[in-house]
C-alpha cells in the first residue's frame, strides 16, 4: 500500500477531480476514465460528488480490474480532499469526512 500527501498543483484539478470554488464553498466534480480506473465502467462523464465548506473534508474510494496479454491486476484508491485554510499532518484523522462516496465494485 503507498500513502502520499499531495498539494494539487493546479486549483481547478487533480488526478481525476476538478473543483469549483464558489465564496465558503468547494465543489468536487470526478471523471471515470476506463485506462486509469479499470473496469467496470462507470460511465464516462463528470458528474459532481459533494460539496465542502471551509473546514470540511470528504472521503473518495474506487476499485478496478485492468487486463493485458500478462493477465489481469488489480487496483484500488482511497482519497481524503479537504477544503481547509491550513493543513496539518493530522486533518485526516482527526475529524471524520463530511461526505463518503464509495465508487467500489465487486470485481471477483
Amino acid at each position: 500500500m503507498q500513502q502520499t500527501t499531495q498539494f494539487p498543483a493546479s486549483e481547478k484539478q487533480y488526478w481525476s477531480f476538478q473543483f469549483q470554488q464558489q465564496a465558503d464553498q468547494l465543489e468536487v466534480l470526478f471523471t471515470y476514465s476506463w485506462t486509469e480506473h479499470g473496469a467496470p465502467d462507470r460511465g464516462s462523464y463528470t458528474r459532481p460528488l459533494f460539496s465542502l465548506k471551509l473546514s470540511q473534508t470528504g472521503a473518495f474510494a474506487i476499485n478496478g480490474r485492468f487486463s493485458s496479454d500478462g493477465g489481469q491486476s488489480y487496483a484500488a484508491h482511497s482519497v481524503n480532499l479537504g477544503f481547509v485554510n491550513r493543513f496539518h499532518n493530522n486533518l485526516f484523522l482527526t475529524q471524520a469526512p463530511a461526505h463518503s462516496i464509495d465508487l467500489r465494485a465487486q470485481l471477483f
